[in-house]
């Protein structure tokens, strides 16, 4: 690490934060674990596969019942009863024969109903409506599925929920029974009914031959050829289409028979077509399932499925559907000839390349997995397995199963295994009054992650461990007909919490988690209650800061006996770990560690750093503390969702954020709660100076004080992006679109094809520009210009700093004297304005500047700020030193600040320029011109700046003035450099 970290700069500190997100993105695919990298095709017979006991995962927060009133209607109930869940707008619905009910279950109040529909309702669901449909903004809509039609009726959601009768798309269904209803995110909606897949396609077109609102009904399970030769096209499937279920990320639609059979529709690479592509017969799955476990198992195991679950792109990249059974098997499908191959760098930092929307189409629809249930095999150690699951929910990460007549819902998560080579899970059991209808997890993004372009796939997410930090509190409802069951999941933050409550950094729960977890993950842990600012965090935060001096990390040189790089937490006994833990008492400084570079806190957690130093001519293996791992973890996670995308795009010609202000807000708050903890509980550690009387000595030293500057630069890499985030929030506050408008294409373009950690990294000073764009705007506004400049000295002291203050009061002040008359007031503006640049000139943006002080005729003014700028830049006076050795010279700085200073001659040679054309086109304006021409040069001659001399010398020259040259003190030594 010592060599890693040594001059570390902010571009090394950014490439460390990129790689480390692309290690987490790697434990994302749960077909990774699953298949333990597609070398095994069945799971969960293992004894260390399900973890029963101890602390249940999901405990039950608060059981809310049916509201007073629905239940007087359910009892009057004569034919017709569902219920289910509309999470979108946390709202809980109710079918009772042709009424329906809403009511908010955050709140458990608001009931609303509809009855403005004339038939039995058989089901119903909710749409993203498509833009410009209804002519109000409207971006809801509830599908209606009746007996006899089909309805679309806006939606309006606010604080409560609406539905206009008066306005919608109806179509008849001519006998069909509706069996299921979903829509897609562009708003298309699909319904099956008998044994058909069927579109109800709404569209609003206006012209002299249509009234507006059109709508009908397109049969996708017949194709062309089969409606002009119907037995070349009959499906091989036919029994009633019982569940649908849409990728909108792969645009894949799939749907479950009666029967258990599964169909596959793909709605192609732009989600706007609708072909059938494949299918699966009941026999051909347990076919394959049979085949894949090699017969072992009984066929019906694999039979009778009772629900699918498309599988985003962001949830698996090598899987696409998974199917349970009536006996809790999980079957996961992929349509695809083989496994994904990912594969490539690029300039940016490392990544796998995202497969694109064509080379996502379905291919074939195959068995690629099988998942046993805990108790589902005689031999199992689990006991009795799960009968008669009627209702179920799964993904990636959980799986919650409801079984008939039972009070008893199982739960599966692997929230606790980030690590594991393969997948483990957690199980619980939750109670639940009544016959469970429907079951959701919530989870809220805090920050949305950023999507790709559309014509590439997204990439699998991290793990929902690593991504905590983004991941708002998560919940899990059960919607039964005794009314909703709300559990609240018990996190490995919230068990942290209590092992510190109950025992303390040095208690055995809190061992147990460090031997779950490791040293890292368990820091990681601990800086988020820190970071909290919930206030019952408050009363284990010096418990949680104690954990960084209580676990033992010291510097072990590779090769040191008493070090056995192939430790592994969980192989530790509870007496192992009482010896790696310190007394507090004896941990009041920090210490550091040199370890092997393949020990890491836990066996898939990978540290940040770890590089070779020479010691003595010796190289030694060094390895950075848990600490400094968890820190640089903690930050990668945070931003995670941004580091390698732009801020903003371009639109019709403007910049628009790709965050909400809410969005930057809220992260901007959190890196500076993480900047915060790490000054209040000294986690930046001390300079070493001590013992290096030995080599071993040294090697701690150099190490401690290398992980101190890789940590400072940490520091200052937050600081940064915490700003960042609140500029580009005070531009939108302050109308992004009017302040971008007057950059230039250039300067936008740049803005938008920056990456955030671009931004961020000080070494592009592109956010600069960005403040001269509000500043500019402002001009004029003398109230404005001040808010804007408090603000930013509030929330952005780094990058506006008092210089920066002192520039933006001196715009205002050449703003105020635009507005004015010439004469002695206006002068003197200008003066204090000019007098305020000089003292802030290396902030100072001199062709902005320019732009404003000609008009104003400040023609002296811009050559003394020029020249003053050139001097500030090469105090040493090395560029002329460049200058007169000519091409030869290749060192580095002097060309930098010769460079430097030629772009502040520019500035004024070019309105040289500008005023020599104006005089030569005999304009009205010439004779003035001509004035401020003389004046200018008389400026530049006047100085003992010979750069500047050397720079009007060549102006001349191309303008042929030479009867002006010889009148210029250093154009001997020109003439000789030239000759």
């Amino acid at each position: 690490m010592a060599e890693s970290v040594v001059g570390e700069s902010s571009d090394n500190a950014a490439q460390r934060v990129m790689e480390q997100i692309e290690n987490d993105i790697e434990t994302g695919d749960i077909y990774n674990r699953l298949t333990q990298n597609g070398t095994t095709a069945v799971s969960g017979l293992g004894g260390n596969i399900y973890k029963e006991g101890g602390q249940p995962e999901f405990l039950l927060k608060r059981k809310l019942p049916i509201p007073e009133e629905l239940k007087l209607q359910i009892k009057n109930m004569r034919s017709q009863f569902s219920m289910g869940l509309f999470t979108e707008i946390s709202r809980a619905w109710v079918i009772v024969d042709h009424d329906i009910f809403m009511w908010n279950y955050e709140t458990n109040d608001d009931l609303a109903y509809f009855d403005a529909v004339q038939n039995t309702v058989l089901k119903i669901a909710l749409v993203k409506v498509k833009p410009g449909i209804f002519s109000a903004p409207v971006n809801y809509g509830l599908i209606v599925g009746t007996i006899a039609d089909l309805t679309l009726y806006p939606m309006i959601v606010q604080s409560d929920v609406s539905i206009d009768p008066t306005h919608y798309f109806k179509v008849a269904l001519e006998h069909n029974t509706v069996n299921d209803i979903i829509s897609t995110e562009s708003g298309r909606v699909f319904f099956s009914a008998d044994d058909k897949l069927y579109e109800f396609v709404y569209e609003n077109q206006k012209g002299w031959f249509r009234d507006g609102k059109r709508c009908r009904i397109v049969n996708q399970s017949a194709s062309i050829l089969s409606t002009l030769i119907p037995f070349f096209g009959t499906s091989a499937v036919s029994e009633d289409i019982e569940q649908l279920s849409v990728d909108n990320s792969r645009h894949i639609l799939y749907c479950l028979g009666r029967n258990g059979s599964i169909q596959v529709f793909d709605l192609g690479f732009d989600g706007q077509q609708c072909t059938r592509a494949c299918a699966l017969l009941s026999g051909q799955i347990s076919a394959q399932a049979n085949l894949l476990t090699q017969y072992g198992h009984e066929e019906n195991n694999f039979s009778s499925i009772v629900s699918i679950s498309a599988l985003e792109s962001y949830q698996s990249n090598q899987l696409n559907l998974v199917a349970v059974t009536s006996k809790g098997v999980r079957i996961y499908f992929s349509v695809l000839e083989r496994k994904v191959g990912f594969y490539g760098r690029n300039d940016q930092g490392v990544y796998h390349k995202n497969l694109t929307q064509e080379e996502a189409r379905v291919q074939k629809l195959r068995v690629a997995h099988i998942r046993f249930a805990p108790g589902v095999v005689p031999s199992s150690v689990y006991g009795q397995g799960m009968q008669g699951v009627s209702v179920a929910y799964a993904d990636h990460s959980l799986c919650v199963m409801a079984t008939v007549n039972r009070k008893i819902v199982w739960s599966m998560s692997d929230l606790y295994f980030p690590h594991s080579k393969f997948l483990r899970e957690a199980k619980s059991e939750l109670i639940v009054d009544g016959n469970v209808w429907a079951i959701a997890p919530l989870y809220k993004e805090l920050l949305p992650y950023a999507r790709t372009d559309k014509l590439f796939v997204p990439r699998a997410l991290a793990h929902n461990f690593l991504r905590q930090v983004i991941i708002g509190h998560s919940r899990l409802l059960v919607c039964s007909n005794e009314g909703i069951h709300e559990f609240e999941q018990f996190t490995p933050t919230d068990a942290l919490w209590h092992a510190l409550e109950d025992g303390g950094p040095d208690g055995r729960a809190t061992a147990d988690l460090l031997r779950e977890f490791g040293q890292t993950e368990l820091l990681f842990l601990a800086l988020r209650l820190l970071c909290s600012d919930v206030p019952k965090d408050e009363r284990v935060k010096d418990k949680a800061a104690a954990l960084f001096y209580t676990l033992k990390d010291l510097p072990t040189a590779q090769g040191d006996v008493t070090h056995n790089p192939s430790w592994n937490p969980a192989e530790d006994s509870i007496a192992d770990w009482a010896n790696r833990m310190r007394s507090p008492l004896f941990a009041s400084t920090p210490e550091h560690s040199i370890a092997s570079p393949n020990f890491f806190s836990t066996p898939a957690c990978k540290s940040p750093t770890g590089n070779q130093s020479m010691v003595g001519g010796v190289p030694h293996a060094l390895n950075a503390t848990h600490r400094h791992d968890a820190l640089y973890l903690y930050f990668s996670r945070l931003v995670s969702s941004i580091w390698t995308y732009s801020v903003c795009k371009i639109t019709n010609k403007s910049l628009v954020t790709l965050l909400s202000k809410d969005e930057l807000d809220w992260l901007s708050n959190e890196l500076r709660k993480l900047c915060d903890v790490m000054e209040k509980y000294r986690l930046l550690p001390a300079t070493e100076a001590g013992f290096r009387n030995t080599a071993v000595g040294r090697i701690r030293n150099d190490n401690s004080n290398a992980e101190r500057q890789s940590l400072l630069v940490l520091r200052k890499l937050v600081t940064l992006s915490a700003e960042t985030l609140s500029l580009w929030s005070i531009a939108n506050s302050f109308d992004l679109h009017a302040v971008s408008a007057g950059m230039n294409t250039e300067t936008l373009q740049l803005l938008a094809n920056r990456r955030f950690y671009q931004l961020a990294n000080e070494s592009d000073h592109l956010n600069a520009d960005l403040i001269r764009a509000l500043i500019k705007y402002f001009l004029g506004d003398e109230a404005g210009t001040r808010e804007l400049s408090d603000r930013l000295r509030k929330d952005c002291p780094t990058l506006y700093s008092a210089d920066d203050a002192c520039v933006t009061n001196a715009m205002e002040q050449l703003g105020a004297a635009t507005s004015i008359l010439p004469g002695p007031q206006r002068r003197q503006l200008i003066e204090n304005a000019c007098q305020m640049l000089s003292s802030s000139i290396l902030k100072v943006d001199l062709p902005s500047i320019s732009q404003t002080l000609i008009p104003l005729n400040g023609y002296e003014q811009l050559v003394d700020l020029c020249l003053l700028r050139a001097k500030k830049e090469d105090p040493r006076q090395l560029a002329l030193v460049a200058f007169n050795k000519g091409s030869c010279t290749d060192d580095v700085e002097m060309n930098l600040v010769l460079e430097k200073r030629m772009k502040a001659y520019k500035v004024f040679t070019d309105v040289l320029t500008e005023l020599e054309n104006c005089i030569s086109s005999n304009s009205p304006m010439s004779n003035e011109q001509s004035l401020n021409r003389d004046l200018m040069i008389t400026r530049i001659i006047s100085s003992d700046d010979e750069l500047a001399h050397a720079s009007l010398f060549r102006w001349m020259i191309e303008k042929n003035k030479s009867n002006l040259i010889l009148q210029v003190r250093f154009f001997i030594s020109f003439r000789v450099r030239k000759g």
